[in-house]
């Protein structure tokens, strides 16, 4: 078992050091240097990118990641979302350099800049990701460009794409396009979805699927406890 897990880490090291801009650093280092990859446990004191900019080089993280940031509790003040707004945004976020890129488990205490994370994430407050694919806990929401997994949140989740189960609360369960489950106070769908809407009021453009609640509503009807369309 030692051997193949020496031979693995060996393996992993030749791995990264091909790409030449590229450090290896752990068990133990800091994401905040540029061009860096951690396998092991990697710290933070902010978020990538807000001092530094993205021009710094991306930061990987392969491993566990622990942010522990003093501005999580002041993320709310900001004006405005920053999920995307429209087609045109969410293309160049997608298509944009990202900070910072995480394999595994992502612990902070509130994040509101570009991120990619694969595996879990929990946050203590506000969590925005560009990328989100497996599980995203928010103790406030979450805030995802594309998202595919179980997004869970007392406030609510805000994605503009994506596939899974969005678990809410007060503020509800947002999303330009859908397909899976939505449960909170409230869900919508502002483009196109599919699956199943579950709350107090339900609301679904271009939607092929049930509504269940006190006020359903989709581009066939509007009705009480349940609706549905299944065509257009």
């Amino acid at each position: 078992m030692k051997q193949l897990i020496t031979i693995t880490a060996i393996l992993l090291l030749i791995t990264f050091n091909s790409n030449a801009q590229q450090k290896v650093r752990g068990p133990i280092w800091i994401t905040d240097d540029a061009n860096t990859d951690v396998i092991g446990l990697s710290l933070s004191a902010y978020p990538k990118g807000i001092f530094q900019g993205y021009d710094t080089g991306m930061s990987r993280t392969f491993g566990i990641k622990l942010e522990v940031s003093p501005l999580s509790p002041v993320f709310f003040l900001a004006p405005r979302s920053p999920v995307s707004s429209s087609d045109d945004e969410y293309q160049k976020a997608l298509e944009g350099t990202v900070g910072e890129k995480i394999y595994g488990l992502n612990l902070e205490t509130g994040n509101f800049v570009d991120k990619d994370v694969y595996g879990l994430s929990a946050t203590m407050f506000l969590h925005y990701s560009r990328k989100s694919n497996g599980i995203s806990i928010a103790g406030v929401s979450n805030s995802i460009e594309r998202g595919n997994g179980i997004f869970i949140a007392p406030g609510g989740n805000e994605i503009y794409k994506g596939n899974g189960i969005m678990i809410g609360g007060m503020f509800g369960n947002g999303a330009h396009v859908f397909n899976g489950l939505q449960i909170s106070t409230e869900n919508y769908i502002t483009g196109r979805g599919t699956g199943i809407q579950i709350g107090l009021f339900n609301k679904a453009k271009n939607f092929r699927g049930i509504q269940l609640g006190l006020w359903n509503k989709n581009d066939k009807r509007s009705l009480p406890i349940i609706n549905w369309q299944f065509s257009k």
